[in-house]
């Protein structure tokens, strides 16, 4: 299983539209996922509103159904600029009511706080299996309980 961390820096104004979930990349990293991978999405502070406008929280966890090559239907995401479209298993996705402040696991120790978690993490990237590990960690009960009783929404 591959997870993979993606910063989405417009969360908070992207999250009221009634589309499916996917994402768009041009990104490598996106060509060899499988389902069942997943995307562990994170923005920033100041896209939530919070006194840590620099700081990384991890908002969703979406499990890959599909990656397909961009139809290029979609004027947002022009096929030269986004090669793939990853589609999310909507029955299996986890949005947070309460988004976890992951800094600290995302940045990891000697890296200056002050720089926005969008120009720390200029592209996607693959997380080894203890970051992983750490993120669910972090992200804690609320995960947990969403994902053991089904109640990913």
């Amino acid at each position: 299983m591959t997870d993979v961390l993606v910063y989405w820096p417009d969360y908070r104004r992207d999250t009221a539209t009634d589309e499916p979930r996917r994402w768009h990349s041009n990104h490598r990293v996106f060509a060899d996922l499988l389902p069942g991978d997943r995307l562990w999405v994170i923005t920033s502070g100041k896209s939530l509103g919070r006194e840590n406008e620099s700081a990384g929280y991890v908002v969703a966890v979406w499990p890959v159904a599909q990656v397909i090559k961009n139809p290029g239907d979609d004027p947002q995401y022009p096929v030269r600029k986004y090669q793939h479209r990853v589609l999310v298993n909507e029955t299996e996705a986890i949005q947070l009511d309460h988004p976890v402040d992951v800094d600290h696991i995302i940045r990891g120790e000697g890296y200056d706080q002050r720089i926005p978690v969008g120009r720390f993490l200029r592209g996607p990237r693959r997380l080894t299996d203890q970051k992983g590990r750490q993120l669910r960690s972090a992200a804690g009960p609320e995960l947990a309980l969403r994902w053991l009783t089904g109640s990913k929404t």
